[in-house]
């Protein structure tokens, strides 16, 4: 008895590793904000990245400067849009020898600082309402 064969189905997505920080402008805000800086990171990576969709256009990484502090760092796989990959792949690197966070890294890391910027704004103004039982 012979099996039947399936035809195979290509992937409808692939995953690439990522390594996301936080901008210079937004170490002393991380620092200060009473959180330790790298769960702010990750935190704005998972909200980042929650309902983003790869786009088709290559999106050079921004010009600003990153923090230095290494152990900020995210760093995580993520699952997005073979179909995407490999037009920007076509369009952007055909010969495969860049890095594919370097092909994403543009669409996604201005949202992950947007995201930083935000969470920060929610601890400070957590922080500056008072608190059931504090003395003011």
């Amino acid at each position: 008895m012979v099996s039947p064969t399936r035809p195979r189905r290509s992937p409808t997505t692939r995953k690439i590793d990522i390594r996301v920080n936080a901008l210079e402008r937004q170490e002393e805000a991380l620092i200060d904000c009473g959180v330790d800086p790298a769960h702010v990171i990750r935190a704005a990576l998972r909200r980042a990245v929650k309902n983003w969709e790869l786009g088709p256009d290559f999106i050079p990484p921004a010009e600003e400067r990153r923090t230095r502090i290494t152990e900020w760092r995210a760093r995580t796989s993520l699952a997005v849009d073979a179909g995407a990959v490999t037009a920007l792949l076509r369009a952007h690197d055909p010969l495969d020898v860049l890095s594919k966070w370097t092909l994403i890294r543009g669409q996604l890391e201005s949202r992950v600082w947007a995201e930083i910027d935000a969470i920060l704004d929610e601890i400070a103004e957590l922080a500056a309402v008072p608190h059931d039982g504090e003395v003011s």
